[in-house]
């Protein structure tokens, strides 16, 4: 008995050992670990030491496996700092129209005095600016019809073509035929929720929620009805199915509801494949047509590509919609939405908004794929965003007030930050503004005026300038 409390303890202490590396960022997120033979002979304990303080790290949830591979940091933040509760939206439906914020804020953007951190943008320095203009001349010279005709309205087969490949690598089987190229996941998503939603209907959120699916719906004559989400799991399966039962109860149904599944933006969360599973039962299950936002799919910590809505059982009829203006061209405008039966309603939709999306981007995007090297560069991509990310989360817990709760996402480039009670998000926003520091208020993600005490901060790209925008935040909180 006494060996076995010896063994318990000498794995606990090199587990602990192991921690301290993490939190001190000796090994950052994405690191590969020693391997269990090489920590077993640095360390002088058994492999099966190492093993069992490896599985301990697992259960913590600081460590994960890969087969054939060895184990690596996941992403984790400081304890100091708590996760946002679930949310608890009110039960209705509501008109959402922020443009006037949301272009005050645009704005804002485009003075060189304002350290960035209000809208979701890519790190420009990881951005493939030269191959992407070498294959713009090169394209341009090969294809002038590509700037003075139109293209078709269903998009450039090849970049269909492409996009397709890479579904499949979500674990989607899509024929090129199914989608149609539009101009940014915008456009996709208005055109999916048009194609599927009569005027007047009904479309459930996750809450908080991205303000470009809010505005969508709004402009496409919609009602939006937020659902209770959590940080970690995503939408909350039980409140969904409540909410649809009560619409049929009260001859109002959900007719629509669009998710982002994987690192939805704001709160960087990934739903599990069985809640996927079960979301997509109860979409069939109550007439609701199921639209996802996967525009920041790509960009996980963790080098698996998670699953796609459509990739499950019953999920062929999914709109899945996303762009690359997150992993690749924000600028180039290129989206897709992989419509299946509704590819006719989305084509005819298109046509009657602006004909075709431009065709010079997608044949250069269509072209960059093509020619490989695009998931080299996502990995690094992501491993430098999970940096960002997790650099600005240790500033935040630093240097902002006691009580201050915030996201600890699993991809995407952004966090979700709870302000400790009586926070004014707004007058923080103006506050910081008046100093050159753009954020995104709380208010801006949800149609019923909630998160009054929340921001959304951008951590695509970590420097001083951002270091010290983030320390002035905090001492504009701490009065």
């Amino acid at each position: 008995m006494a060996m076995v409390v010896d063994s318990l303890r000498l794995y606990e202490r090199l587990a602990a050992t192991v921690r301290g590396q993490i939190e001190t960022r000796t090994f950052r997120p994405g690191d590969r670990l020693p391997s269990v033979r090489e920590l077993s002979r640095s360390s002088g304990v058994s492999v099966s030491t190492v093993l069992d303080a490896y599985r301990l790290l697992e259960d913590q949830g600081l460590i994960r496996p890969r087969p054939q591979s060895g184990y690596y940091v996941r992403a984790t933040f400081s304890p100091r700092a708590a996760e946002p509760s679930r949310s608890a939206p009110l039960a209705m439906t509501v008109d959402f129209d922020r443009s006037e914020l949301q272009e005050a804020m645009l704005r804002a953007m485009g003075r060189e005095d304002v350290v960035q951190l209000g809208f979701a943008l890519p790190d420009p320095d990881l951005l493939p600016h030269e191959r992407l203009a070498r294959l713009t001349s090169r394209v341009a010279r090969e294809h002038p019809e590509a700037s003075y005709g139109y293209g078709p309205v269903s998009g450039h087969r090849a970049l269909r073509e492409q996009i397709a490949q890479r579904t499949f690598v979500a674990g989607a089987a899509v024929s090129p035929d199914e989608m149609v190229i539009t101009s940014g996941c915008q456009e996709a998503l208005s055109l999916a929720l048009q194609s599927a939603v009569p005027r007047g209907g009904v479309v459930a959120v996750e809450s908080p929620c991205h303000a470009g699916i809010l505005q969508a719906i709004y402009q496409s004559g919609l009602r939006s009805l937020e659902i209770a989400t959590s940080t970690r799991d995503g939408i909350c399966i039980e409140a969904l199915e409540e909410a649809a039962l009560n619409g049929i109860a009260a001859g109002d149904p959900i007719l629509g509801c669009v998710v982002s599944p994987n690192f939805q933006n704001p709160l960087g969360f990934l739903m599990s494949d069985a809640d996927k599973q079960r979301l997509v039962d109860l979409s069939r299950r109550y007439g609701m047509t199921l639209i996802e936002d996967d525009i920041y799919g790509d960009l996980g910590y963790e080098v698996e590509r998670p699953r796609v809505l459509r990739s499950f059982e019953g999920g062929e009829d999914v709109l899945l919609c996303s762009s690359f203006s997150k992993t690749l061209a924000p600028g180039y405008r290129i989206g897709w939405c992989i419509a299946g039966r509704r590819h006719a309603d989305l084509r005819r939709l298109k046509y009657g908004l602006n004909v075709s999306a431009p065709s010079l981007p997608q044949l250069v995007i269509a072209e960059f794929l093509s020619n490989g090297g695009y998931d080299q560069y996502l990995r690094r991509a992501r491993k430098a965003y999970a940096a960002s990310v997790h650099r600005m989360g240790d500033a935040i817990a630093r240097v902002f007030p006691a009580g201050t709760r915030m996201t600890q996402p699993q991809g995407s480039f952004v966090l979700w930050v709870e302000l400790p009670s009586g926070a004014d998000a707004t007058r923080l926003y103006g506050e910081a503004l008046s100093r050159g520091i753009l954020l995104a208020p709380g208010r801006l993600f949800s149609a019923q005026d909630g998160y009054g005490s929340c921001v959304r901060l951008t951590a695509s790209q970590w420097s001083s300038k951002v270091d010290e925008a983030v320390t002035a935040l905090g001492k504009m909180l701490r009065g």
